[in-house]
């Protein structure tokens, strides 16, 4: 038989052990600089398995090719930036089903904004690029993930 004292500390127990299961929400912002080809910033951290809130700015004005922000597993940028000229503008400079990928935005237009939300992989340091045509070659980005 459970006494009622024990039933309070249990019951009271559990919920702040669902709390410490939840994995924190992280909000992050990077955008364009400007018309220049490059991500602002050029760094971002977050702690591993935190839930990110990545808003993505296209801050462009006067030059109007697209832009999107791809992260990506580390070590592979270089391939994956070959297998993006492989796709073409067939696939929106994006391969299909790439196992590379971690998180990515759509390309956006100048003065865009969009949000994503995914889980922040293992420690370490995961490359973001551009895939529009010509630009990942220039246009990078490490996150930071913590332990």
């Amino acid at each position: 038989m459970i006494s009622r004292r024990s039933f309070l500390v249990v019951s009271l127990a559990l919920p702040i052990a669902g709390l410490a299961d939840t994995p924190a929400t992280v909000q992050l912002r990077v955008e364009t600089d400007g018309d220049f080809l490059a991500f602002r910033p050029a760094e971002l951290t977050c702690p591993t398995g935190a839930h990110v809130e990545l808003t993505f700015h296209h801050a462009g004005s006067r030059v109007q090719q697209k832009h999107d922000w791809v992260l990506l597993q580390p070590g592979t940028a270089d391939a994956f930036m070959q297998a993006v000229m492989d796709a073409g503008e067939k696939h929106d400079w994006m391969p299909p089903n790439d196992p590379r990928v971690i998180a990515a935005t759509p390309q956006i237009d100048p003065g865009e904004t969009v949000t994503i939300e995914f889980t922040a992989p293992p420690p370490g340091d995961y490359p973001y690029v551009c895939t529009y045509t010509g630009h990942g070659e220039v246009m990078r980005g490490v996150l930071h993930v913590t332990a």
